[in-house]
């Protein structure tokens, strides 16, 4: 019998949670939290805002709760300035009948507070990024004594820290989804976290038949700034190299005001999967600029047999095997990136073992995976 199988005939009697921070788009976090709500088909799901009914698609429906903080009008376009709020939203979710709690956690779902009787599981996307290694590309202004609001902000990101590495008291089981983001759970908050990758909607990419590939870089994602994504037009234009940038957000609007007339930067705001699963297979290289906790996207582009061009550091160089399914290149080094993207475009490659290697991420294996480690906690007892 399945690890899966197992899980769900154990668990069958049991009143299961599954705790999410919000969900207004379907990114990498949401497809995670679908495979994990697939998992436990009768759980009930509470998250602090958004609409999961109408944005998430999985194999059961599922009672769903928001925090008090989700009455706010329009707060899909503010809620991060709610962030203070957050440990108390979450922890106003009132679990107490529940035998299990699953949370899946890049904020504060983690910091529930589960009942004594309850085992809680977390699986980690990455610690609360806004407060820890990640606070100054959010809050880029310097702390000043002659600036209230920074010293104001920086005072309550201080108290968040606190919080959150006490909350991560409260899990019984951390799993991250990277090792990246698991050497950070033991550098933050002194725990050891197990490693689970997540998975990739393989169906939707290796089904689609071969296309003639464009000698042009491919850029996709949340085009927000931690992700240098724009700086990554720009390289590639200085370098004579065309480039098609789509996805969403703040930083594709800067590329559209600024290389709109540039006949080398193609621009696609909000492509529809279909659209993106059509662009990994009709250019030939990926390039993914980002320092990331995991990173879903490259692993997509592979298995649509486009090579990836990642840094070495973070969750891409776990899952980019360099010379084999894609170049890494050294973050912050310039011409390392030069020289990882000429030498991408000039290759030959090998499409169907890019395929073949991202089949180690499929959805089966995901769960597989993830439900072995909740069964082992489970039978502890």
């Amino acid at each position: 019998m399945s690890s899966v199988s197992q899980l769900q005939q154990y668990t069958r009697n049991l009143k299961v949670a599954v705790v999410h921070d919000w969900v207004f788009v379907r990114r990498g976090g949401e497809r995670v939290l679908e495979q994990i709500l697939n998992l436990f088909p009768n759980a009930d799901l509470y998250c602090l805002f958004g609409n999961p009914e109408s944005i998430l698609k999985t194999q059961n429906k599922h009672k769903v709760t928001t925090s008090f903080l989700n009455q706010l009008p329009r707060v899909e376009k503010y809620y991060k300035m709610l962030l203070p709020y957050f440990p108390v939203a979450v922890e106003s979710f009132n679990l107490t009948e529940y035998d299990l709690i699953v949370s899946s956690s890049s904020c504060a779902a983690k910091g529930v507070i589960p009942p004594p009787k309850a085992k809680h599981v977390c699986y980690i996307h990455s610690p609360m990024r806004y407060a820890w290694d990640q606070e100054h590309n959010y809050f880029t202004h310097p702390i000043s004594l002659f600036s209230p609001k920074e010293l104001i902000r920086r005072r309550l990101l201080s108290k968040l820290r606190v919080w959150d590495v006490a909350s991560s008291a409260r899990t019984d089981l951390l799993v991250a989804n990277s090792h990246f983001v698991a050497r950070r759970c033991e550098l933050y908050y002194r725990r050891t976290a197990q490693v689970v990758h997540p998975s990739v909607e393989l169906e939707r990419f290796l089904s689609l038949p071969e296309q003639p590939r464009e000698n042009r870089v491919l850029l996709f994602g949340a085009w927000v700034p931690y992700k240098k994504m724009y700086e990554a037009v720009e390289t590639c234009t200085q370098l004579g190299i065309a480039v098609t940038a789509a996805g969403q957000g703040s930083e594709l609007d800067k590329v559209a005001q600024n290389f709109s007339k540039s006949s080398l930067v193609r621009i696609e705001k909000n492509p529809t999967d279909q659209q993106v699963a059509l662009f990994y297979k009709t250019h030939k290289v990926l390039l993914f600029p980002a320092l990331e906790d995991f990173g879903i996207v490259p692993l997509e582009a592979m298995a649509s047999g486009c090579w990836v061009v990642a840094p070495q550091q973070g969750g891409t160089g776990e899952t980019v095997i360099n010379g084999k399914t894609g170049s890494l290149f050294e973050l912050g080094d310039a011409s390392s990136l030069e020289s990882a993207l000429r030498k991408a475009l000039e290759r030959d490659v090998d499409a169907e073992q890019l395929k073949m290697h991202a089949q180690s991420y499929s959805h089966e294996h995901f769960a597989e995976d993830f439900a072995d480690r909740i069964l082992t906690l489970l039978e502890k007892g």
